[in-house]
C-alpha cells in the first residue's frame, strides 16, 4: 500500500478542506494510506469514526515571516515532522499548503536532492490561453542559477511534462529578455548552447515573458528570481483584469452585454482555473513533495493529491534519476 502525508496546518483555512479532500480521495483510491500531520485536537474536530486516517501530532506551524534559522530549529512544526516521516522508506509523498520557503529549505535539508541534481526547483503549473498548462521552473527556490542548473531544470521539466502531463515531445524554452542567441546573462547563453545539442530534449530556444500565456511551450525554465516575479505578475494581471471586468459589467448600460457574454466568461474562467492544477512540485528531491496554495480548499487539495498519485505510481523519482 502506498503511503502519503498531508501537512494540514499550513493553509489559510485550518485543516478542514484538506480532510474533506482526503476523505474523497480515499474513496477513489483505496490503495492509499493517508497520514494527517498537524495539531491532533484540531484534526479530530473534522474527522468521523469511519475515517481511516493516521494522525501525526505536530504542535507548531511555520509562518512566512519566520527566519530560515528558526525554520531549521522548529522540529515540532508540521512541515518538519511531515518531511522527517516522508524520509522513511515506507512513505511515498507529501503535500503541504505551508510556506514555500520552509518546504524548499527543509526539503533540501531533510530529503536532499537526487544524486546528480545540484538544486531542487520549485515548479508550478501555469494555465495558458491556447493550450494545456505549461511547467514553469524555477519559480522561487533558487535566486541565482548557473547554466548547469538551467539545463537540469530543463531535463526535469521535460520528464514531468512527458510523464505527468503525457506530452509526447514537450517543447522546452528558456525565459529570457529576447530570442536572439546573444541575449541574456552568460548562464542563459551557455544553457542555450548546451540544450541545442541535447537530442533527448525538444529544445525550442529563448522565449520572452510577453508570450508566457500564448506560446506553444510545455516547459519554461529560468532562475527562481525571474520565475517568481513572472509568476506573480501573471497572477496580478489576471486578478486586475477580473476586477476591471466586474466593475464595468456592474454598470447598468453594460448589463445586457454581460448577460450575452456569460458563456464567454465561463470559458475564460475554465481556461485559467488554477484549481485543476493546484500542485507545485519541489522537483529534484529524493521523494515526491508537492506544494498547494495557501488558500487551497478541498478542490485544490484533491487536485494536488491526484498529481502526487500519478508521480508515485510511475516512480517519477527513478525516471529522473536515470535521465540526469
Amino acid at each position: 500500500m502506498r503511503k502519503i502525508i498531508l501537512d494540514v496546518m499550513g493553509s489559510d483555512y485550518d485543516s478542514q478542506y484538506a480532510i474533506i479532500a482526503a476523505r474523497k480521495f480515499l474513496k477513489n483510491h483505496p490503495d492509499i494510506e493517508i497520514t494527517l500531520c498537524g495539531q491532533e485536537e484540531n484534526i479530530k474536530k473534522y474527522i468521523t469514526p469511519s475515517d481511516k486516517f493516521v494522525i501525526l501530532h505536530a504542535s507548531n506551524v511555520i509562518h512566512t515571516q519566520d527566519s530560515f534559522a528558526s525554520m531549521m530549529r522548529n522540529s515540532e512544526s508540521s512541515i518538519y515532522k511531515s518531511l522527517t516521516l516522508l524520509n522513511k522508506d515506507q512513505y511515498d509523498g507529501m503535500i503541504t499548503a505551508g510556506t514555500t520557503a520552509a518546504v524548499v529549505l527543509l526539503g533540501n535539508f531533510i530529503i536532499k536532492p537526487i544524486q546528480g541534481i545540484n538544486k531542487a526547483a520549485f515548479m508550478s503549473y501555469v494555465p495558458k490561453a491556447n493550450k494545456e498548462p505549461f511547467m514553469f521552473l524555477d519559480v522561487g527556490a533558487n535566486l541565482e542559477c548557473s547554466a548547469e542548473d538551467l539545463v537540469q531544470f530543463a531535463k526535469m521539466g521535460n520528464i514531468y511534462s512527458n510523464s505527468i502531463n503525457k506530452v509526447e515531445k514537450p517543447k522546452v524554452y528558456i525565459l529570457n529578455i529576447g530570442t536572439e542567441d546573444n541575449k541574456g546573462f552568460p548562464a542563459h547563453q551557455q544553457a542555450h548552447t548546451i540544450l541545442k545539442q541535447q537530442s533527448s530534449i525538444n529544445y525550442c530556444g529563448f522565449i520572452e515573458s510577453r508570450y508566457l500565456l500564448t506560446s506553444d511551450a510545455d516547459v519554461i525554465v529560468c532562475d527562481g528570481f525571474s520565475g517568481n516575479i513572472a509568476l506573480k505578475a501573471i497572477e496580478g494581471g489576471l486578478m486586475s483584469l477580473n476586477t476591471v471586468l466586474k466593475h464595468e459589467f456592474k454598470k447598468p448600460w453594460n448589463f445586457l452585454g454581460a448577460l450575452l457574454s456569460l458563456s464567454v466568461f465561463k470559458n475564460i474562467k475554465k481556461i485559467f482555473d488554477y484549481k485543476k492544477n493546484a500542485a507545485a512540485f519541489i522537483a529534484g528531491l529524493n521523494k515526491n513533495v508537492v506544494k498547494t496554495h495557501g488558500s487551497a480548499k478541498d478542490e485544490e487539495w484533491y487536485s494536488a493529491m491526484e498529481k502526487l498519485y500519478i508521480a508515485i505510481n510511475i516512480d517519477l523519482k527513478s525516471i529522473i534519476s536515470k535521465n540526469i
